[in-house]
């Protein structure tokens, strides 16, 4: 099977309103198999002209397809037959402030748990549910400005597994079990643009967004701590000027950063 999701607006409402879907087709022939759709009365959130649908790639595992649309409907679906099995709506459930360009985040699974950057207010910037019932496990991490529209990651550092979430106003780690803290560090990120995703190599976690240029962090190598390598903040600095990615995540080779600009 192959998911894709879209969006049909309300030719009444000129792009506020309209009807998100998730379509499942067959790989061999194209073929639609089902369609799965709700209605989005709420695109009048976003900037109008970014008010152009989902943005989230589904989340397959298993016999469970999880969607994330553009105003914050978490929907986990059967692949097989399109059937709704549970979800959740950011904004009534977490009191979400869905942002200019719309929820970007796709949720990760992580054993039997589904973790989502929800953004939601005071307390619930990441959630975990219990991927088969939808029923909260924990939630992390204090909301300060916005959730941003980067993706949770895991990555193993300091003899443990550290849930990565970069957001506008920091690069957070957090236990995947449970939620706990184990370190952050102040960033913020002009407009929210914590797009491209933070690339870890050796001990060395790497982020950069296109206002504020990138920073670099050394991980510890014996426990789930951080210090700061490196950082630049500003467009005029010349040390940063080939380091303003928006969309595209670096790599890192060799010893060095390789990754497309946006100016």
């Amino acid at each position: 099977r192959v998911f894709v999701l879209d969006w049909v607006e309300d030719p009444q409402t000129r792009t506020l309103d309209g009807t998100e879907r998730l379509i499942a087709l067959d790989e061999s022939t194209g073929a639609l198999l089902w369609t799965y759709e709700w209605h989005t009365s709420s695109y009048r959130m976003l900037m109008q002209t970014n008010a152009i649908g989902p943005r989230a790639t589904p989340t397959v595992d298993g016999d469970r397809v999880y969607v994330v649309g553009a105003t914050g409907i978490l929907v986990c679906l059967d692949v097989a037959t399109g059937k709704p099995l549970w979800q959740t709506n950011y904004v009534t459930d977490y009191n979400t402030s869905v942002t200019p360009w719309g929820v970007t985040s796709a949720p990760l699974v992580d054993g039997h748990r589904l973790i989502a950057i929800v953004g939601g207010e005071p307390d619930a910037l990441v959630v975990a549910f219990d991927k088969r019932t939808g029923a909260e496990i924990w939630r992390s991490l204090r909301v300060e400005s916005d959730a941003g529209y980067g993706q949770p990651i895991i990555y193993e550092a300091g003899g443990v597994r550290q849930l990565i979430i970069w957001h506008p106003r920091a690069l957070n780690s957090v236990d995947p079990e449970t939620g706990k803290a184990f370190w952050g560090v102040p960033f913020t990120a002009r407009s929210g643009l914590t797009i491209s995703t933070p690339r870890l190599h050796g001990d060395l976690l790497f982020v950069t967004s296109f206002y504020n240029g990138p920073l670099m962090m050394r991980l510890a190598k014996d426990a789930p701590r951080a210090t700061v390598a490196w950082r630049a903040t500003g467009r005029s600095e010349r040390v940063t000027q080939q380091l303003h990615a928006i969309m595209c995540t670096p790599f890192i080779e060799d010893g060095y950063i390789y990754g497309v600009c946006s100016y």
